[in-house]
């Protein structure tokens, strides 16, 4: 058993709160006049951890990695700090690892989740193994197909029977190269349309995929909104998927 420390995070957020310095004077000089109270305080100083909520996790760029997928609290940047993975745990059979972050409280801002991706990285190829975040064994994750997600409640680990299950369209994203999971524009059986930011510096670009046995294999991908370029790379593709799609973003 190998018990170390996170090797490497990927989409890290850190976010320090800004203090706002109040200068308060004694009424202009006027006898009987008090300094004026302090505004309220938005954020506590205290910064404390807490276990994330795991949406999802999808497969990394190497066999030792998968990117785990997390749902953080507050748009605003004082919110959230040092989302990470620790105390990884790895055996033959699984891996335990928690996805932990800090915050501290706040007068309003912080209630809405927002979506971000960490990158678990492994001594050895995950692989077939069970994994298992924040202690949580009810909701272990597995590799189902070509993606990852739950077992059924009766034991069985077959692939998702739905083609738009996250484990699917996660398995998709990380063949693409894409830095993070993007927008899903279409999704049906047969089809599946993700606009997917796969460099930084660069706008989204759109990826069309058809389903094939072993999951979706991407066919196209396309710069403009509508069916026109889709259409041309694939006449099969429904007109009434794409007809009213804007462009990439």
């Amino acid at each position: 058993m190998t018990k170390r420390p996170v090797l490497w995070i990927a989409g890290a957020l850190v976010a320090a709160g800004a203090v706002l310095t109040v200068v308060l004077t004694a009424g202009g000089g006027v006898p009987g006049a008090k300094a004026a109270a302090p505004g309220p305080t938005t954020m506590g100083a205290e910064w404390r951890s807490f276990r994330a909520d795991v949406t999802g996790i999808r497969p990394g760029p190497e066999p030792t990695s998968l990117f785990v997928q997390v749902a953080l609290p507050g748009k605003d940047p004082g919110c959230v700090r040092e989302p990470r993975i620790e105390q990884i745990v790895e055996t033959k059979t699984d891996v335990r690892a928690d996805v932990v972050y800090s915050t501290r409280p706040a007068s309003g801002g912080c209630q809405d989740k927002v979506p971000a991706e960490l990158l678990l990285a492994t001594a050895t190829p995950v692989a077939e193994r069970t994994v298992i975040l924040n202690g949580d064994n009810g909701n272990a994750w597995h590799k189902l197909g070509a993606g990852w997600g739950h077992c059924a409640p009766q034991g069985t680990c077959a692939p998702p029977a739905d083609h738009c299950d996250p484990a699917w369209i996660g398995a998709a994203v990380t063949a693409t190269g894409a830095q993070s999971t993007g927008t899903t524009r279409v999704c049906d059986p047969n089809w599946l349309v993700l606009d997917l930011p796969v460099r930084q510096t660069e706008p989204p670009a759109r990826s069309v995929f058809r389903w094939a046995d072993t999951g979706w294999t991407s066919f196209a991908q396309v710069k403009s909104a509508g069916c026109p370029e889709i259409r041309a790379a694939e006449p099969k593709f429904p007109v009434a998927l794409c007809k009213t799609l804007p462009a990439p973003a």
